[in-house]
């Protein structure tokens, strides 16, 4: 369990890459801890700065997102105290409280997310491709019929049944309700 070993210059390529992959979610983070759009953007720009700066202390063998979430908590505290003379300003025990909330609803969104991913590993080849083409590649369901020479109402059809089939497998290996839209 040794630390990121990251260079005198920055960030290794590892951390770059898991500090852009996770930045819808840290920026949802954010906005659910500000109540709002307001300043957002410039509170992860801060976290991710901190962030780039603390890589040498990250430990590969742990969560990055649960790691960058607490950068992220503290810069979204210290951006309230600047605001302090706001009226609407929560208290740091709710925001405490809405922060593990949060981070364990991302957490179970990961973990559905891999449950999910083990199902499509399951799939057929060809299901997998199709797959991959609608919601990996988003390539819309006209175009994958006309490249397949198949009706597109035809494929809207194929694409509702595979959603199904990995719904039940999520299901099944969750042991809750999941709903197909």
């Amino acid at each position: 369990m040794e630390p990121n070993t990251a260079s005198a210059s920055g960030p290794t390529p590892e951390f770059v890459q898991q500090l852009t992959s996770c930045q819808s979610a840290l920026y949802a983070f954010i906005v659910s801890l500000l109540g709002g759009v307001n300043d957002a953007s410039d509170v992860l720009q801060e976290t991710n700065m901190k962030l780039c700066r603390k890589c040498a202390e990250y430990d590969p063998q742990q969560p990055f997102l649960r790691w960058a979430y607490a950068f992220a908590r503290f810069e979204v505290m210290a951006h309230r105290k600047r605001r302090q003379r706001s009226r609407l300003v929560l208290d740091d025990e709710l925001l405490a409280t809405v922060a593990a909330e949060l981070e364990e609803s991302a957490e179970d969104a990961d973990w559905r997310f891999k449950v999910l991913e083990k199902c499509i590993e399951r799939l057929k080849p060809r299901q997998r491709e199709l797959i991959l083409a609608r919601y990996g590649r988003g390539e819309a369901v006209q175009d994958i019929a006309v490249r397949l020479s198949r009706p597109e109402n035809a494929m809207a059809a194929l694409f509702y049944r595979l959603r199904k089939l990995l719904a039940d497998c999520v299901q099944s290996v969750l042991g809750k309700e999941v709903s197909v839209s």
